[in-house]
């Protein structure tokens, strides 16, 4: 199955291959923050002889869960920009390959 839809003109599946881009753009940017939104505070609160006790290690073992799930999120939003950028190209190269003029 192609990536242009039916009835889409060049022009205008050229046009949504450069929103992909755009999103794609966009979602890397956030997908770079999410994954490190926590670090710093994983940083202070797991230094040497910062936070000591039991109820320190449940919370820094909390903290570092988080962070690990705040990873992956930002690798699902990674994938996903990947997946974008890949049908953007589809789309370009439909978009050329397709017939131009009138019916």
């Amino acid at each position: 199955m192609g990536a242009m839809r039916p009835g889409e003109t060049p022009e205008q599946a050229r046009a949504r291959a450069g929103r992909l881009r755009q999103r794609a753009a966009q979602a890397r940017s956030l997908a770079g923050s999410l994954g490190s939104t926590l670090d710093t505070g994983v940083a202070k609160a797991t230094a040497e002889d910062v936070w000591l006790g039991p109820y320190a290690e449940r919370v820094t073992g909390e903290l570092r869960r988080r962070q690990r799930e705040l990873e992956g999120l930002a690798d699902g939003v990674r994938a996903a920009a990947n997946r974008w950028d890949q049908e953007a190209e589809l789309l370009d190269r439909e978009a050329a390959a397709a017939p131009t003029g009138g019916d």
